[in-house]
């Protein structure tokens, strides 16, 4: 392992951020059924295609990952979204932006934000104080009265007699019917979408649903309710994390995390210092103090040795290496092959 990352550090070193994909070039612009990826090369952002070929140039100040087929950017003034074709889907005109969900963008004009559709009209217009992006029809947003509720497409708040006063959320999209709630006392519990507090708050840490379960705390140690709070894995780790292709990472009785699967059952036995959930059959996974790739039996894809490593996403997963004070971000392929060597 400590051959292979001089190796790479070496590369970084010999070569320049560009192409290093041989073979026929993409076409530009890119077609609506070929994933890109933002890249920064000399302080500016563009695009490569799955293959690690630049397919929009850089050209961008600042630039996100495609969703709906729109990805947040800024080119010398405000900030919008562009297509594929990387030109702007329409004029950009916001101090702030989220990616598109549910065909809607959280977006902010004049300090206020509102919810932009693909066409650029503000369908819900800019008066909130704070606004999170779209997830089965709903979004939690905070008011002029410094209350944060959740809006259905339309903007109207969408809450009940029994709705409790909610505080400020990271994790706090819908899923599986549920959104995950905190109240003014610290305690977690999930709403419907009608606002009903179908799960009580009542545990001292929760995580969002996935996969149809949801990690909660009782005491000191992580069980996994569903959607009717029924426990499916009663509460014996003393740490837990999202479920993904049929995984979840946990740590029970010693100080290292393995896998477990929807019955409880250990799938990959304990041995990392840090796990994370699984998608598209790849979780990053850390030993040693560096990130690396397993796949569903555990084996190592990717030896570790990034500083960080993001789930993949479209065939591809970014990676970080830290190059004395700089750091340089890259793609790798499912199979551990750089599509993109880090750059900038």
């Amino acid at each position: 392992m400590n051959t292979l990352r001089l190796a790479l550090l070496a590369a970084l070193v010999l070569l320049p951020a560009c192409d290093f994909m041989t073979g026929d070039d993409d076409a530009t612009p890119a077609a609506a059924d070929v994933e890109l990826f933002p890249v920064r090369i000399d302080g500016r952002w563009g695009y490569i295609s799955e293959r690690g070929r630049i397919v929009l140039e850089p050209t961008f100040r600042e630039a996100g990952p495609f969703a709906e087929g729109r990805a947040r950017a800024r080119a010398d003034g405000k900030r919008g979204f562009i297509g594929r074709d990387g030109d702007f889907a329409f004029e950009p005109r916001f101090e702030h932006t989220y990616d598109f969900s549910d065909g809607l963008a959280a977006v902010k004009i004049d300090g206020r934000w509102g919810y932009a559709d693909r066409g650029g009209t503000m369908v819900i217009p800019p008066q909130f104080r704070k606004a999170c992006p779209f997830a089965e029809g709903r979004a939690f947003v905070l008011t002029d009265e410094r209350d944060w509720v959740y809006i259905d497409r339309d903007g109207r708040i969408i809450q009940t007699e029994r709705t409790p006063d909610l505080r400020e959320l990271h994790d706090s999209a819908f899923s599986s019917g549920r959104a995950l709630i905190r109240n003014h006392q610290n305690a977690y519990g999930y709403l419907d979408r009608s606002g009903e507090p179908v799960i009580e708050p009542q545990f001292p840490e929760a995580q969002p649903f996935s996969e149809g379960l949801a990690a909660v705390k009782i005491s000191d140690r992580w069980g996994y309710i569903d959607p009717d709070q029924a426990f499916v894995l009663t509460p014996r780790y003393v740490a837990a994390g999202p479920f993904g292709d049929g995984r979840a990472p946990v740590r029970e009785t010693t100080n290292t995390w393995g896998y477990i699967d929807r019955d409880g059952k250990t799938v990959i036995a304990p041995q990392f210092e840090e796990a994370r959930a699984f998608s598209e059959g790849r979780a990053a996974a850390m030993l040693g103090g560096l990130w690396g790739y397993i796949d569903l039996d555990g084996q190592w894809i990717i030896d570790p040795q990034f500083a960080e490593a993001e789930d993949f996403r479209g065939g591809l997963g970014r990676v970080r290496l830290d190059v004395g004070e700089a750091q340089r971000y890259g793609y790798v392929d499912r199979d551990g092959a750089y599509v993109w060597y880090p750059s900038d």
